[in-house]
């Protein structure tokens, strides 16, 4: 069935992740997307993974890299459609660091190894064994002030909408 597998992170100085990828081993089918989460559960990003390779390391870009402020816990997660995912039991028992960016052990911020059965975009809460199913992220550390322009994510009607009540509200979001 449909999975979301994930890993609580935290970086050391603020920055961007302008990618994410995630491990796909021998034989797993179906679509896959890549999502970014505030620790309570906010989509902050969401993104198909296209030309996957049959198996190994794939990698998306960000369409709009995601800003991260430092000492702050986030959700990088992979959706699968198949179910099919990669697993390493008992990994996060300790945190795990390479440069800034610390994956978080196992209790230290809630659980980390993290999943969620559900049809995609689903919070990934659940966890088992402190495990690791191998989702990762493309970060930058921030030198200097924000020079990414936003960009609209959400309209309200939806564009090019037809047949709206004149007395509708009209609302954007930004990134």
């Amino acid at each position: 069935q449909p999975i979301e597998t994930g890993v609580k992170f935290q970086s050391s100085v603020s920055g961007y992740i302008t990618g994410l990828r995630f491990y796909k081993g021998n034989g797993s089918t179906g679509s896959h997307a890549g999502h970014i989460w505030s620790g309570n559960g906010v989509l902050l990003a969401d993104e198909m993974y296209t030309s996957e390779t049959s198996s190994g390391w794939q990698e998306v870009t960000l369409s709009t890299p995601v800003a991260i402020d430092a000492n702050t816990t986030y959700v990088a997660s992979c959706f699968s459609s198949s179910g099919d995912y990669s697993y390493t039991n008992s990994f996060f028992t300790t945190a795990i660091t390479h440069g800034s960016l610390r994956a978080l052990a196992d209790g230290e911020d809630g659980p980390n190894g993290v999943y969620a059965y559900g049809a995609g975009n689903s919070f990934p809460t659940d966890t088992y064994m402190s495990g690791n199913y191998w989702v990762d992220v493309v970060f930058t550390e921030s030198t200097g002030p924000d020079t990414i322009p936003p960009t609209v994510s959400i309209t309200s009607p939806l564009n090019s909408a037809t047949g709206v009540a004149v007395g509708s509200a009209i609302t954007a979001t930004f990134s």
